[in-house]
């Protein structure tokens, strides 16, 4: 082991008091190596060891410390404290493979745990792990942290994490084909708004046109872009499409008032029974092969079913894979809080859009969650199929923060005001929202071992 010395720059932001710490804590700070490269921290509190997430961004080292490492020198790491005093050494992994300390901290002995806190936890684990929601209100605020940072330190949390790894090649996804019959699977009616994302509408039109063993009628609205998007859409318009039963229905390239108006406007040029699938994809986005005759089979099988969603994948510029975003089980989510469904795995019954009366062309940013709370208003059935959909991009062309703050923010406190009938505190968001991305980690956990809930 080697000591900080000259080798390392860091920072312990929390935990402050070292006095009187709880029995689990959450250690977070920054480190990088003045020469070299850190690529993991870990926590050695007595015999035990503790692994830590590492490369979180932290911009503001970077100002102060304009060196190599230290844009992405965050960590955190969840530490369960012994029973007695203890010092508590972080060490980083450099190069060379090898541990070395950077900090330690003496922590005063934790309050002692009797056998009511040991039988709460093992009713805890016991509801949690079958998605049972009342297993959060056994959980204090600070232990609530601690287990999403567990989570995270274990590699299991994807919800609001969009660059997991670094970019791997896509591995290809499997889906279970359908059982009915091909005349008995609902057709599906599916739009595209774009606007100035030429470098990806090939790839987004693809993924519809390419679907096999159903009926698709595709429209794609373009909001007058100004990229070369016209002449892509020309290009596609005349070839035929790779899947028989999918067709181009319509395609035009126009001022609109935005991504509510473009998708409103595609759907009036598509026709459909009450029992059809409807479906609209961003031009930056891709669904993945088969996921309509997936998504077709499930309607047949479940008429009573109005709405379902999946998995998605996330992917970069490049069409490489930089992590996954596994839904929670749907009696751990509440769409009155926060929309976690990601919205190229959604897909709904025509009946459904024609009882709410489709998307809300004011809006535009929270325009899918505000239709999925007006589905669920109206009484409709939701499935959550523990599989993967979609595709979501995470590139620089997005909508930007700025815009963000000024539109989508306001966008969404409104509809949670509006469901909830109140303002919501901060605590409560983020306790609500540790629990989905605790479910979240917990389904993905078993996921790597092949379960799929």
């Amino acid at each position: 082991m080697t000591d900080a010395g000259t080798r390392f720059r860091h920072w312990i932001d929390s935990p402050v008091d070292l006095a009187s710490p709880p029995r689990r804590v959450v250690v977070r700070g920054w480190c990088y190596a003045r020469t070299g490269a850190v690529d993991a921290v870990r926590a050695r509190c007595g015999w035990r060891i503790h692994p830590g997430h590492y490369g979180l961004g932290r911009q503001d080292v970077h100002d102060a410390f304009p060196e190599p490492g230290a844009e992405r020198s965050g960590f955190e790491i969840a530490v369960r404290l012994p029973a007695l005093a203890t010092t508590c050494e972080l060490q980083a992994r450099c190069e060379d493979g090898a541990w070395h300390t950077f900090a330690e901290l003496p922590f005063a002995a934790p309050p002692a745990e009797g056998l009511r806190d040991a039988l709460r936890r093992a009713r805890f684990w016991r509801l949690a792990w079958t998605g049972d929601p009342r297993a959060w209100d056994l959980v204090p605020a600070d232990e609530q942290e601690y287990l999403v940072s567990r989570m995270t330190c274990r590699d299991w949390l994807t919800i609001a994490r969009f660059e997991q790894h670094p970019p791997r090649p896509l591995a290809p996804v499997r889906l279970p084909s359908p059982r009915a019959p091909a005349a008995r699977l609902p057709a599906f009616a599916i739009v595209t708004p774009s606007f100035n994302q030429a470098a990806f509408l090939r790839q987004a039109v693809d993924s519809v046109l390419s679907q096999p063993g159903v009926r698709v009628s595709y429209a794609i609205q373009d909001g007058g872009s100004t990229d070369g998007s016209a002449d892509i859409l020309r290009e596609l318009a005349a070839r035929p499409p790779a899947a028989p039963d999918a067709r181009l229905a319509h395609w035009e390239s126009a001022p609109d008032e935005g991504q509510a108006d473009a998708i409103l406007r595609g759907f009036a040029h598509l026709q459909g029974g009450p029992e059809d699938v409807m479906a609209y994809l961003n031009s930056d986005d891709r669904y993945v092969p088969g996921a309509f005759a997936h998504v077709a089979g499930f309607f047949a099988r479940h008429p009573e079913v109005d709405v379902v969603y999946g998995h998605r994948i996330l992917i970069d510029e490049s069409d490489r894979e930089i992590g996954r975003w596994i839904t929670p089980r749907r009696r751990c989510d509440d769409l009155r809080i926060f929309d976690m469904v990601p919205q190229e795995t959604l897909f709904w019954r025509r009946r459904i859009w024609d009882r709410v009366g489709g998307i809300d062309r004011s809006l535009h940013f929270a325009l899918d969650w505000d239709l999925l709370q007006r589905f669920e208003q109206a009484g409709a059935r939701f499935a959550r199929l523990p599989r993967f959909l979609g595709m979501f991009r995470w590139h620089g062309g997005q909508k930007t923060r700025t815009a963000m703050e000024r539109s989508g923010v306001p966008e969404m406190e409104r509809l949670r005001e509006r469901a909830m009938g109140r303002p919501v505190p901060d605590e409560e968001f983020r306790s609500k929202m540790r629990h989905v991305q605790f479910d979240s980690a917990l389904v993905n956990a078993l996921l790597k071992i092949g379960l799929r809930v």
